[in-house]
């Protein structure tokens, strides 16, 4: 199901920036990012899709890890898109979407002749009502996904939010077509009329990940490179004196925590280190260094 590059495509433009951009919106874009890479991988694109089937009965088994990893991959995304936001979770319709996926498994389970491996899985099979529900499940959860996330920005409909709901809205679109050709192919003899509407999922749906993917980029790096510029030299350069100095029992301990920590965070972490090494070691730095640490130490706490 090409749905998934939606969740991967999406979530990795998030998150090409250095792990040193580390907050909490990233953090859940990085476990979409993962899943995506999943999805991607039994998609068939990496090792032949025939392979990766064989080894898990020759049933189209990757077609259901396909649904489910992209699933959970658009899921995390909505999490990163609500942190980015400042949106409070809304606890039922937060983990609604993940409830499809017990319902995609049995229905999966229940579908008949499932073999031989095939890219083409669900439309060869969509007469059986089994596979109806299964496809049609993951679909209704995808969309329930993304009309949440524009429902979240419905008051942040400005500038790139706009842009970005946008390009959400012609996925949904897209979703909606698929929707419509699960239903009409399955319950109706409009055969044909439902393949002229599935047809359209295609067109619509990379003009939306298209304007989706931009305009998310776009606002997520506007919002990290004016704190990337604020405290990414301060972050090295304090790394750089932690290793100096030896100021850390394990040489690799100032790498991971700049690279594990938030800027202001691994920034605020590294200060207490250095000061903790001068009272250990009953010394002071050099003055030029003391006066940058003041620096620092200042604008932290103009931060604060």
């Amino acid at each position: 199901m090409k749905l998934l590059l939606f969740a991967l495509l999406s979530a990795l433009c998030l998150l090409r920036v250095p792990s040193v951009l580390k907050v909490t919106e990233s953090r859940a874009s990085w476990v979409a990012s993962v899943f995506g890479l999943a999805a991607l991988y039994v998609l068939g694109t990496v090792t032949p899709l025939d392979v990766i089937d064989s080894y898990l009965g020759g049933i189209n088994v990757t077609n259901l890890l396909q649904a489910i990893f992209a699933l959970l991959a658009i899921f995390f995304f909505n999490d990163s898109v609500r942190r980015l936001a400042n949106v409070p979770i809304v606890r039922w319709t937060y983990y609604a979407p993940l409830l499809s996926i017990p319902i995609m498994i049995l229905s999966f389970a229940l579908v008949e002749n499932k073999g031989p491996t095939a890219a083409d899985f669900i439309d060869t099979r969509m007469d059986q009502l089994a596979t109806a529900v299964y496809s049609g499940t993951y679909m209704v959860a995808l969309l329930f996904t993304v009309l949440r996330i524009i429902y979240m920005l419905r008051h942040k409909a400005k500038s790139l939010y706009a842009t970005f709901s946008a390009g959400l809205l012609v996925v949904a679109a897209a979703v909606s077509c698929h929707i419509t050709y699960v239903v009409l192919f399955h319950f109706s003899p409009w055969h044909a009329w439902a393949r002229a509407v599935g047809s359209w999922f295609d067109r619509l749906f990379y003009v939306g990940l298209s304007v989706t993917a931009a305009g998310w980029l776009v606002l997520f790096l506007s919002k990290q490179i004016p704190r990337l510029r604020l405290w990414m030299a301060d972050a090295f350069w304090l790394t750089a004196l932690r290793m100096r100095v030896h100021a850390d029992p394990s040489r690799v301990r100032p790498a991971w925590d700049l690279f594990n920590e938030t800027l202001e965070n691994g920034v605020y972490k590294s200060l207490i280190v250095l000061h903790n090494y001068e009272r250990g070691n009953l010394m002071t730095f050099p003055e030029s260094t003391q006066r940058r640490i003041s620096q620092i130490e200042a604008k932290l706490d103009v931060r604060v």
